[in-house]
């Protein structure tokens, strides 16, 4: 029997930088930045069967990720949000119904401003499709509409207790489980997965404002240090001010300046936790564009819960050595 997963993988961790997680996700191409005020940390939960990879992921603070997943699988997220901030994905508000279901080769986006956990499930594409026919008549990926899939909230917590007490069991294996034991583990989880999504009922359609603010967006991640403001932003797309501030509050539920300044705060932080130039913080800072150095100040604290300063000194304190040979990789540079 193939493997697509490597079964014996375990995976208990957390990171405190978004560099870190991303190394640690295994399977996924992510790359994101910080969205939210307080202390970056991501834990995670991950086990493999020989087709499915099962991941328990709390972002504890507010994120923008995108990226994608390995050729050949497809993804389904059960998503628990852990405040008031609604969740964003793929280009709208994500409803209560809904769940991302990624088709492999697709990209995803998520944008939240609070705490959210993910109860991931990552499935051999040609296995889902396969049983999806024999169980309800249609592959998977007719039931995936706009890289979403339709789940009652109910069934939504029924599949994440599912998912939980299969990744334990998983977990206190002393010893590799046989073959047909895991064919059955996940017959069971995809049986329960397929049937807790319901058949949808037609094409969702994205308004075209959501499609200006994604090439706002787009602008906005070229040149971060430039900090466009609406008035550029339009004069560059083509649409009027009130066109591209809905889509934006629609599609990441921000404005187009708190985005860019959101972005270019998370550039400057990379810079100081990887500095690799004599550079002062007021340099660093207005190479990317705050030129009030006062309220900048202010603007990084709100966000990373700390001063410059104490950035720059802490960094330097627990990598001395390798200030000099690091590289600085600017969030979302293409």
């Amino acid at each position: 029997m193939n493997s697509f997963f490597d079964p014996t993988l375990l995976l208990q961790l957390t990171c405190h930088s978004p560099d870190e997680f991303q190394e640690k996700a295994i399977g996924w191409d992510i790359d994101h930045f910080q969205s939210a005020s307080g202390d970056y940390k991501v834990s995670l939960d991950m086990v493999h069967t020989r087709n499915i990879q099962m991941s328990d992921v709390i972002h504890h603070i507010g994120v923008h990720e995108r990226g994608g997943i390995l050729p050949g699988v497809y993804a389904v997220s059960l998503p628990v949000v852990l405040g008031t901030d609604p969740l964003y994905f793929c280009g709208g508000r994500l409803d209560d119904n809904e769940c991302p279901g990624l088709l492999s080769g697709e990209e995803f986006e998520t944008h939240s401003r609070g705490s959210v956990e993910y109860f991931s499930l990552v499935v051999d594409a040609d296995l889902l499709d396969r049983e999806a026919v024999q169980l309800i008549g249609c592959p998977f990926s007719d039931l995936a509409v706009s890289q979403r899939v339709c789940i009652k909230k109910r069934d939504q917590l029924q599949l994440v207790q599912t998912i939980t007490a299969l990744m334990q069991k998983l977990k206190n294996s002393q010893h590799r489980l046989p073959v047909r034991q895991e064919e059955l583990i996940e017959k069971q989880l995809i049986e329960q997965l397929l049937l807790s999504i319901r058949p949808p009922s037609g094409r969702m359609k994205i308004p075209n404002r959501r499609l200006v603010a994604w090439r706002a967006e787009k602008l906005i991640r070229q040149h971060p240090e430039q900090h466009l403001d609406i008035n550029q932003l339009c004069c560059v797309i083509g649409c009027s001010a009130r066109t591209l501030h809905l889509g934006f509050k629609e599609r990441y539920g921000t404005t187009p300046g708190q985005y860019s300044r959101t972005l270019a705060l998370n550039a400057v932080h990379q810079k100081l936790c990887h500095r690799t130039q004599e550079k002062n913080i007021s340099e660093i800072a207005m190479a990317w564009g705050f030129y009030h150095l006062g309220r900048f100040s202010q603007q990084y604290k709100q966000l990373f819960a700390e001063l410059p300063s104490v950035t720059l000194k802490r960094y330097r304190t627990l990598n001395p050595d390798q200030l000099s040979s690091q590289e600085s990789h600017p969030v979302f540079e293409e």
